[in-house]
């Protein structure tokens, strides 16, 4: 983008590599070897707490070396003893070092690089850590909102005066950023709600500050806690990570900016997706319980006496927001009404609004109890319901409405009840507003024909003095004698462009601001022109004999207006005269039937709109083909055979004669015959490479041949395939079900159904057996094509078996057998008898079944039921035989036993076995004595250690009681001697010596003694390598 500038001509704002960087080159062209500054790495933002100091970094590149400087958003950096500027040799850096950082201090920092072909700025963010604040004892009263109170009364814990302290929640968000989705040329909006009040936070995106313009429209609430970013006419550029910065709390979110939401399946998504003035109302509420708790603390630290000096803390109408401190009074139970919790009180209180004139406003509270009335109040006298004022209640919310918003009707409006108040300022505002009918005339596109003047007049009211701007594509007009013009006046604006040209089109928006807010209209301005001549070169579709089809591309540019028409000249080459073709629709193509073979044309084209006609276009000569024949295509081949269908194909011809081939002719001949008969009609050529040839006759041999038919006619016929039978190809059988069971159990008396599914050519023969032999004649058996089934309609016992098919053609056989068991629930078995033959096991013996002789897959399962434990247990499964033995029987236990039978279908009724016991008898216990002398079960073994290491000395000794052991060396007692590591572990006694010496060679003896003996072990230690 150029840009020109008081006395420096031509200046090029280019974006750096490194994001949030902005360059200006001053010159179009540098010399080689030459630069202008740039950053190597992006500024990162300092957070630092109150009191600490704030040091920037910045590496800068250019050549030759630039000159670098700092400077703040708002704000300067005179004071050289709190801003000190350094430069750092050893890594190059530049710094600026900020001292004694308060919150006057947080802002914006630049860094500005300059040289002598450009300049490079950076910019970066200084955020202060808000840590735990507190309220202090001794407080001033100069604040008038939240922000200059954190200044002036909240202090650090570290600060070293004596003071009563009480902690404020540290600033959040309460409502976070969220992702947004737009279109471009739309908007998208941001956000977010702080759990304090904030008059202004940060706006960041890919590392720079954003600033309140026309782009990026930065606004905040009247209580100063919702902050919103709108970004207009978004495009891709705008796509990524936007931030919102408030203290040391920070929060990001994404935008995404398509062409097509529709296209690429996306919906438009912005803002939070909820009521954030819902949320501010219940974070007030948070924050007033939060004031009504540091004032019932502070209540009580006067109560007690360590309050000397009385001061009282109150809170704003702006619901919960701390604004100023009173002077010195006496704390009494109607300064402190909020800490009696039986009292009535504020839920929340009334809130600063902003209404616009001769519009209706709204002033709402909420008391803790709904049977109490209030009395309204507008700058001290009362308020009544008339024309102006509606006072309602609506349970424990009580409303004043104002209707019709005047000046006069701004001031300060309080509600009392129960001694209780809660005030609020209304200020009636006039910002720019426009009359619907007028907007709406303004808004409608306005079409003029180039060369003409455009008018634009926008009525509109408000509060005076109004600022009116008029832009053109979102740059703004000025008054210019020769083109522009723009009369202003208090209720009317007027804007006129002269002798527009169609480069002038475009968006015509007028913005109106004042002290009270800002308005906008938007409009389109449409300079209808002539179109441009339509584009080249022309391109050929088809050149054939007969015809000559070509195409073209449209006007860049078509005045404003669609084509509606081309309009169409023709000369043939060597002739002086242009033929007139006539008018055809506004589609750039053009098919021309009317041509000799051979020869050569040209044509000119006009495009046709309702302002006017286009430029002519001049095509490049155009040939049209002469008579040739496409070659002949090589044999067809054969796909498939079948009885009633023979599949070829084949492949185009090799010469197509110069033009598009528009079909093929097939032909066929029987064997032994000299007579050609035509597959497809003579006038419908087969447009594919493909044919189904179905008039043929089973078990006959057929030739067929092909040829190609281009725009200029038929050509040779290729060469016929080999001959090839009209029949079904040879096929082994093959089952084609999938999961083909094995097994099948059906009840008795139920439908037995197996269907089989195949592949075979020829069809085969189909037969059924039953256990290798024929089927019953109550066996239905159906063949179908490709599939068979067999079916017993009432099935019986007797029916059960091995089934198998038999699927038999010329090219081999096939054979799949199923298991079929007819049969039904089993009976259960006769009576149960209980036997002891061993010791420690019982024999259970019953009666079979009845269903045992008709199935010979039933079987038994044994359950045991214990009478410690109360659970039944399965013992044994899958009996064959009429008994079992049972092991693991205790003595003075119960038993009981059930038997089941089993089959394929389930399980029978049990049959239960008496109940089983045996009696325990415990033998005579004999007292025995175990006591006994030591005695080494592993006695000491003889060690050689060398001079240094550790030597580990162990054995093991019993006796009862337990003995006492004593190491000695040369019979000199060791237990005392702390240079030895003795220990006694269950009878395992050993000595550690951590580094072996010549004075620990000698005779090492453990005794173990107790009151029935003395028991001894020795053993011998030598040393290797003493000195």
């Amino acid at each position: 983008m150029w840009k020109r500038s008081k006395g420096s001509g031509r200046k090029v704002c280019k974006r750096s590599k490194i994001p949030g960087v902005v360059i200006t080159q001053n010159i179009v062209s540098i010399p080689e070897g030459k630069s202008v500054p740039d950053f190597k790495c992006k500024l990162n933002p300092v957070n630092v707490q109150e009191g600490k100091s704030a040091v920037f970094k910045a590496l800068v590149i250019g050549e030759p070396k630039p000159e670098v400087t700092w400077k703040r958003v708002r704000g300067s950096i005179l004071d050289k003893e709190k801003y000190q500027m350094k430069y750092d040799d050893s890594t190059g850096e530049y710094l600026l070092e900020i001292r004694a950082v308060t919150c006057a201090d947080a802002d914006t920092y630049k860094c500005i690089a300059v040289n002598e072909y450009g300049k490079a700025i950076c910019s970066v963010a200084l955020n202060l850590t808000d840590g735990k604040l507190h309220i202090c004892r001794t407080f001033l009263a100069s604040g008038t909102d939240f922000c200059s109170l954190k200044r002036t009364y909240i202090k650090k814990i570290s600060t070293k005066q004596s003071r009563t302290c009480f902690k404020l929640n540290k600033l959040d968000f309460a409502v976070k950023l969220q992702e947004a989705i737009t279109e471009e040329k739309d908007t998208a909006l941001f956000e977010c709600v702080l759990t304090q009040p904030l008059p202004k936070i940060t706006w960041m995106s890919k590392g720079t500050v954003l600033e309140d313009s026309e782009k990026y429209q930065i606004s905040v609430s009247e209580h100063q806690m919702i902050h919103r970013l709108l970004i207009t006419d978004c495009s891709d550029q705008d796509k990524g990570v936007y931030s919102a910065v408030a203290g040391s709390a920070s929060s990001n979110a994404a935008l995404d900016v398509e062409a097509d939401l529709e296209a690429a399946g996306k919906k438009k998504t912005g803002g939070a997706g909820i009521d954030l003035e819902e949320v501010v109302k219940q974070q007030q509420i948070k924050n007033q319980e939060e004031m009504e708790k540091i004032l019932e603390a502070i209540k009580a630290k006067h109560d007690t006496g360590e309050l000397t000096e009385q001061k009282t803390l109150s809170t704003s109408r702006k619901e919960g927001q701390i604004i100023s401190l009173t002077e010195p009074v006496k704390y009494s139970g109607s300064d402190m009404h909020d800490s009696n919790n039986n009292c009535n009180k504020f839920i929340w209180g009334l809130s600063d609004i902003n209404a616009i004139i001769c519009e209706n406003a709204e002033l709402t509270c909420k008391l803790s109890k709904e049977d109490c009335e209030g009395v309204w109040f507008r700058d001290g006298e009362k308020i009544i319901t008339g024309d102006t004022f509606i006072i309602s209640k609506e349970g424990a919310i009580h409303k004043l409405l104002i209707m019709n918003c005047q000046e006069e009707h701004s001031g300060k409006y309080r509600f009392e009840a129960d001694n209780r108040k809660t005030e609020a300022v209304v200020n009636v505002k006039d910002p720019p507003r426009f009359e619907p009918e007028d907007l709406n005339a303004f808004t409608e596109p306005l079409r003029i024909k180039v060369g003409h003047n455009a008018v634009f007049k926008l009525n509109f009211l408000g509060f005076e003095p109004i600022k009116i701007k008029w832009y053109r594509e979102g740059e703004e007009l000025h008054d210019d004698a020769s083109s522009t013009r723009i009369d202003k006046s208090a209720s009317h604006s007027r804007l006129l462009l002269s002798r527009c040209q169609r480069r002038d089109s475009g968006e015509i928006k007028i913005r109106l601001k004042n002290e009270h807010g800002t308005a906008e209209a938007i409009t389109q301005l449409i300079v209808l022109d002539k179109p441009t001549t339509p584009l080249g070169p022309a391109e050929i579709t088809l050149s054939s004999a007969t015809c000559i089809e070509f195409k073209w591309r449209p006007p860049k540019d078509d005045g404003g207006s669609p084509v509606m028409n081309y309009i169409m000249e023709r000369q043939q080459i060597g002739r002086n005269t242009w033929k007139k073709l006539g008018e055809i629709p506004g589609v750039p193509f053009y098919r021309d039937t009317d041509v000799d073979r051979g020869r050569k044309y040209c044509y000119r084209i006009r495009a046709l709109t309702s302002e006017g006609v286009s430029e002519v276009m001049e095509t490049e000569d155009l040939q049209a083909g002469i008579l040739a024949f496409p070659s002949a295509p090589a044999p067809p081949k054969v796909v498939s055979a079948f009885d009633d269908c023979i599949n070829l194909s084949w492949t185009a011809p090799s010469n197509t004669g110069g033009s598009q081939i528009i079909g093929y002719m097939v032909e066929k001949r029987k064997k032994g015959s000299n007579l050609w008969t035509g597959v497809n009609a003579s006038m419908e050529p087969i447009k594919e490479k493909k044919c189904a040839v179905k008039d043929v006759v089973a078990g006959m041999e057929y030739e067929f041949r092909v040829l190609a038919v281009n725009l200029s006619g038929p050509g040779e016929f290729s060469n016929p395939c080999d001959f090839v039978f009209a029949r079904d190809p040879k096929m082994r059988p093959k089952f084609t079900t999938k999961k083909m069971k094995t097994f099948v159990v059906v009840r008795a008396g139920n439908t037995v159904r197996v269907t089989i599914n195949f592949e075979a050519s020829p069809p085969p023969d189909i037969m059924w057996l039953k256990d290798n032999g024929p089927v019953s004649k109550r066996v239905t058996v159906s063949n179908s094509d490709g599939a068979s089934q067999m079916l017993i309609p009432s099935s019986e016992r007797s029916d059960s078996g091995i089934y198998s098919i038999l699927v038999r053609n010329l090219a081999g056989q096939e054979t799949f057998s199923t298991e079929v068991r007819v049969t039904d629930d089993p009976k259960p078995p006769g009576p149960v008898e209980i036997e002891e033959n061993v010791p420690g096991t019982v024999q259970v013996t019953w009666q079979p079944s009845p269903d045992e002789k008709l199935d010979d897959r039933l079987h038994y399962t044994i359950s045991k039921l214990d009478s410690t434990k109360h659970t039944w247990i399965t013992v044994a499964d899958r009996l064959f035989n009429n008994k079992f033995t049972v092991c693991n029987i205790m003595p003075g236990r119960e038993y009981h036993f059930r038997v089941y039978a089993k089959n394929d279908m389930g399980v029978s009724t049990p049959s239960e076995s008496p109940t089983w016991a045996l009696s325990l008898t415990l033998p005579n216990r004999e007292e025995r004595d175990l006591r006994c002398a030591p005695d080494f079960i592993v006695p000491l073994k003889l060690h050689a250690a060398p001079k240094g290491y550790e030597c580990y000395m162990s054995c093991a000794v019993t006796g009862n009681p337990k003995p006492r052991i004593t190491w000695y060396r040369d019979h000199v007692n060791l237990n005392t001697n702390t240079n030895y590591y003795i220990s006694n572990t269950c009878g395992v006694c050993s000595m550690l010596i951590l580094s072996v010496g010549s004075k620990d060679v000698g005779k090492y003896t453990v005794t173990a003694e107790n009151a029935l003996g003395r028991s001894e072990c020795s053993t011998m230690l030598s040393v290797r390598g003493k000195g």
